[in-house]
This record gives structure tokens, sequence and C-alpha cells, in this order.
């Protein structure tokens, strides 16, 4: 395959990766889910495109998500950035090959991503961001908690859940990829 086609391969999967975390986190925002569904893409990236357009996926993702969404996405490049080097670690390890291991991955990024994330809800938002998230975060504080511990805590629930959930759905892709697209794969992440 020509360099310039597989570069134009990766840039065509990169736009249909942007689609689709813009496309799912605003459904799962017009319906107030408690998942934000705004990395199925960026996990995706991690195992078909380089590992800078992955990254990039994930940083135009916010960007748009910002416009489109809601406007306090942008603030939350970093925890895409943190979702993309992951998702190249986990892919490269083979650890989208099996189940078990997709969820164990998924989970991990859910618990840093949590960590990268809950500082900028507290400091930026005073713990108020995407409506179903918040929702948990309120729940919290009103039995009781302080304010980072209920963020903290509100986010390592929907973070893992949210990512687990976008793992498992690329886990279900890669397997059911047509054989022409593994061979792009294979030629274009190194």
């Amino acid at each position: 395959m020509q360099p310039s086609s597989i570069m134009m391969r990766a840039a065509v999967f990169s736009a249909a990766c942007i689609a689709l975390n813009v496309g799912l986190n605003k459904i799962a925002a017009m319906l107030q889910l408690p998942v934000f569904m705004d990395t199925v893409g960026t996990v995706l990236s991690g195992a078909m495109v380089p590992p800078i357009y992955s990254v990039l996926i994930g940083i135009v993702s916010n960007l748009i998500g910002g416009v489109v969404t809601h406007p306090s996405i942008p603030f939350y490049i970093g925890t895409q950035v943190v979702v993309s080097l992951m998702s190249i670690f986990g892919y490269r390890r083979g650890w989208f090959n099996m189940l078990p291991t997709a969820v164990g991955l998924g989970l991990a990024i859910g618990v840093v991503t949590a960590i990268v994330s809950a500082p900028v809800t507290v400091l930026v938002f005073g713990g108020v961001t995407e409506p179903g998230a918040t929702a948990l975060n309120a729940v919290l504080l009103a039995v009781g908690h302080d304010l980072w511990t209920s963020v903290l805590s509100g986010s390592l629930v929907v973070s893992s859940v949210d990512k687990v959930i976008a793992s498992v759905i690329v886990w279900a892709l890669l397997r059911r990829m047509p054989e022409c697209l593994k061979i792009a794969r294979r030629a274009v992440v190194k």
C-alpha cells in the first residue's frame, strides 16, 4: 500500500472517530445519561491510526464538543490525551484481543481519567459540568461528602463505567473488522 494511501485512510478514519466521539457524547448529553460516551473514537483510534493522529482525535473531539455539546468539554483535553495514550499502550500489549483484558483496560482508563478530570471539575467548574455526571456529584454532596470527595467519587464511578463501555465497544469492533481494514491497520500502527 502506498504511503499516501495509508495516510489518507488514517485521515478519513480519524474524521470518523471524531464524529463518533462528538455524536455519542451529544446523544448521552441529550438523554442526560450518567456517562459521557465521548471516548469511543479515541479508544478505537489507538488501535487504528498513528499515535499522533489518535492524540489529535481526542483534542479535536473536545474542541468540537465544546461547541456542539457543552462548553465545559474543551477543559478536559488532557483527559482525552490520557485516554489516547493508554489505548495505544493497551492495543500494543494485545489487551483488546480478549474481552476480560479489554474490560480491565477500560477500568484502568476510567480510574486514571477520573483522577485527571476531578481537579478540573472542582477548580474550574465548582463540581458542576454535564447534567448526568453532575447529578451524581449532587447526590454525594447531599449525603454529606465534601466537594472534592463527591467529585472524585462520582468521577470514579462515571468514568469507570464510561471507559469500560468504550473499551468493550472497541473490542467488539476490532473483532468484527473487515480484513481490508485490518491490513491497513497493520500498515499504519507501528
